[in-house]
């Protein structure tokens, strides 16, 4: 007679099948390809990366970069001199070969987050079933060429070095990712403030050196004018895109009570504090590096979709990471179905229902009554729930509740079922 854990799950069976691997790996190949070859057709149809590569070429042309063209470019003079080289091809193969390192960039991020930052380790199989989970809310990016994914992935790399303890690596990664987007900065003093001796002036440095690089690329006159505009432009375009913001804001908006621009200022700092506080309560009650730095980048990312100054519809896919890994836990859990309905539900509505995948209708319906906000209010709220319920992974011995033992024929190892993973243990007399 032999003792284990509880039934596999319905997530642990389909994660297992070698079938599922395939057909993830199919999907994203096929997907990615298809889109490249899509923009190489078509390289200024429902894109971006039009705005990018102007800037690049204006950068080489000694011009304004952030001269408004079509659209405002808002990112950073080094993000503009790194796409150099697609400046220098036809806008049809730059397009095409875009996509390929932006959705690459993020792929490796994702591989990342789940091989080494997740608190769980998890099989070939269920690191499929992650890459699938986090498509609903990555599909929107990766079809209009948002640099959120090269953002994304670059995070998630630098979250992993430090999990690793590479210091530098981690620096040098989310340097760059806060010169892609400038709200990596709070999960960069996120980190500081879990890891301060560790992290902190490293990052400062690296952050540093990208601000510089670009003297190396043009003029310095030139470069230090490019600065000047780049100040001006964001402080006058982010009050510009107040109209597209889809924090918690967009709420007070569509039911009568809108905020003033001052005081969703105060409600994103005192947001901020909190989500500085509960990192602090992550890092007593977490032992382990993966623990505490999965459970900063998970409220990072909650408070860039419900607080952050420049979240639009694309940015939700900072929390693909995020709902993928709580929707593969909970299945990996015998009697999920609440908890699974849940979070599909706050998945559908970031993601899908404010997308053409429903039709019309729906993503009218749901932008009209704040699908995303309201769906990530549902996954804060199941965060708070499961930092509530949760104790150290060691201390299962005071939680026999996490136990099911089952007589089985055959003699099968002993399985030590946790919230966050099933491993084999011991054989039992």
């Amino acid at each position: 007679m032999f003792v284990v854990g509880s039934v596999p799950s319905l997530g642990r069976v389909l994660s297992a099948d070698r079938h599922w691997i395939r057909c993830s790996l199919a999907v994203w190949i096929g997907l990615v390809s298809g889109l490249a070859v899509y923009a190489f057709l078509k390289p200024d149809s429902h894109t971006v990366f039009d705005i990018y590569l102007s800037a690049s070429r204006r950068w080489i042309a000694g011009q304004n970069i952030y001269e408004r063209t079509r659209e405002f470019y808002r990112y950073s003079p080094l993000f503009a001199v790194s796409l150099a080289p697609l400046a220098a091809l036809s806008d049809s193969a730059a397009a095409a070969i875009w996509k390929f390192v932006n959705c690459g960039v993020f792929a490796l991020g994702l591989a990342a987050w789940a091989r080494r930052l997740v608190p769980a380790r998890l099989s070939r199989g269920e690191i499929a079933s992650l890459f699938m989970l986090a498509l609903p809310l990555s599909l929107h990016s990766m079809y209009n060429s948002q640099a959120n994914l090269m953002m994304l992935g670059s995070v998630l790399l630098g979250l992993a070095s430090a999990a690793e303890g590479r210091w530098n690596r981690a620096a040098a990664w989310l340097a760059w990712a806060t010169l892609i987007k400038g709200y990596p900065l709070a999960l960069a003093m996120l980190v500081a403030g879990i890891y301060p001796r560790q992290f902190a002036l490293k990052y400062v440095a690296a952050l540093g050196l990208g601000l510089l690089l670009p003297f190396a690329a043009q003029h310095p006159q030139l470069v230090e004018w490019q600065y000047a505009n780049w100040f001006a432009h964001l402080a006058d375009s982010t009050a510009l895109m107040r109209e597209r913001l889809r924090t918690i804001d967009y709420l007070f908006v569509l039911y009568g009570r809108p905020l003033e621009p001052a005081a969703f200022a105060v409600i994103e700092a005192i947001a901020g504090a909190a989500v500085f506080g509960l990192c602090l309560v992550c890092t007593r009650q977490a032992t382990d590096a993966r623990r505490r730095l999965s459970g900063a980048f998970e409220w990072f990312a909650l408070w860039v979709v419900l607080f952050g100054p420049a979240t639009e519809s694309c940015t939700y896919v900072v929390a693909a990471p995020v709902i993928a890994w709580r929707v593969l836990d909970a299945l990996r859990r015998p009697n999920c179905g609440p908890t699974i309905a849940l979070l599909a539900a706050s998945l559908l509505m970031m993601g899908p229902l404010v997308t053409d995948m429903f039709g019309k209708l729906i993503r009218n319906f749901a932008n009209e009554h704040g699908s995303q906000p309201i769906g990530a209010i549902l996954l804060a709220g199941y965060l708070l729930s499961q930092m509530r319920a949760s104790r150290p992974a060691d201390d299962l011995t005071e939680q026999p509740w996490r136990r099911e033992v089952l007589a089985m024929p055959g003699g099968a190892p002993v399985r030590d079922v946790s919230t966050s993973e099933a491993r084999p243990l011991r054989r039992a007399g």
